[in-house]
């Protein structure tokens, strides 16, 4: 009987430790990374050219962007995870942190940014 409930016991942990392994993970709401995309002919950020700001999601909630501590922009929420994309188009030269917002999760990204010449499809900084 011993080696009845023995083997019952190391049977019962088994099966415990493989729905621990199948049950789904927490994770970060933004994906691993967030893009700025856009620009053009030089490397950089410049005013008045606008970007591309670029999230992976596994949530379904709206993701918020804003600059300096100021809203620049809001994707909608969905019915499934998505990708995020919401336009930046800064106004002043000088360090701008992005902070880039979903529920409870959040990141930030420092750039600077210098004078643009909008070129339409593309951005010149001086």
């Amino acid at each position: 009987m011993s080696k009845l409930r023995n083997t019952a016991s190391v049977a019962f942990a088994i099966a415990a430790a493989g729905l621990a392994l199948a049950a789904p993970q927490a994770s970060a709401e933004i994906g691993t990374s967030v893009i700025i995309a856009g620009g053009g002919l030089s490397n950089g950020y410049g005013t008045g050219c606008t970007y591309s700001v670029i999230a992976n999601s596994n949530s379904t909630a709206r993701l918020d962007v804003a600059d300096n501590g100021v809203l620049i922009g809001s994707s909608e929420g969905s019915s499934s995870p998505k990708t995020h994309n919401v336009k930046w188009t800064p106004a002043t030269p000088g360090t701008h942190t992005l902070l880039v917002t979903q529920g409870a999760d959040s990141k930030n990204i420092v750039l600077t940014v210098g004078t643009g010449i909008n070129g339409g499809s593309s951005c010149l900084v001086i």
